[in-house]
């Protein structure tokens, strides 16, 4: 049903629908693409950050300056690297120190079950938290790199993206990140799986 100018009404339920019907004007629309996407920028700039304070202001301002950029949005690229690439850019301008982690040991793996033998529950904590200490000690680009390929799953074209890089580039902050991560694991746990082939 169209509206009295003649207009129809966005029914938009995809990302492309969602983004055109925002660069046109839709108030709805925004909304909509901040509800769809909240989530996913939260949770990655609270892995970028380790703090819920500083993600809550990271992914604020991602939508905050993509909503206010959508015309220079080109469908060509994934909206949702898009949006990521902005939160990135947000996270090293603050340029805070990779040593800050208020996160427990909870927030990064499952609840273990309480059937669990205690000695593995344990030993999983340990290995949790070693790896936690590892990965801070890594560059920024380093650890971006190993959260959008660890967790988000990404491709390294959109990685090069996302850091505005050579796909070559964020090939080498991995294997940088994998050899140092590696090296450190396999010298506190003797793990055969870190040592070198």
């Amino acid at each position: 049903m169209a509206d009295v100018d003649g207009n129809e009404p966005v029914l938009a339920n995809t990302e492309d629908q969602l983004v055109k019907a925002c660069q046109g004007g839709d108030p709805a629309a925004a909304e909509a693409l901040v509800e769809q996407f909240w989530d996913r920028v939260y949770a990655y700039s609270y892995r970028l950050t380790m703090n819920a304070t500083d993600a809550e202001d990271i992914a604020q301002e991602t939508f905050f300056r993509a909503l206010s950029k959508i015309q220079g949005y080109k469908p060509s690229e994934k909206f949702k690297s898009w949006l990521l690439r902005i939160a990135t850019n947000i996270f090293v301008d603050q340029k805070k120190s990779p040593q800050r982690r208020d996160v427990q040991i909870g927030d990064l793996q499952d609840r273990a079950k309480t059937t669990e033998d205690p000695d593995q529950v344990l030993s999983r904590q340990e290995l949790f938290s070693a790896l936690q200490d590892a990965i801070a000690t890594l560059t920024k680009e380093q650890q971006i790199v190993v959260l959008l390929r660890g967790v988000e799953h990404m491709d390294y074209p959109e990685i090069a993206s996302i850091l505005e890089t050579k796909e070559s580039t964020a090939r080498w902050h991995m294997y940088e990140a994998r050899r140092i991560l590696r090296e450190k694991l396999s010298r506190r746990f003797e793990l055969e799986s870190f040592a070198d082939e």
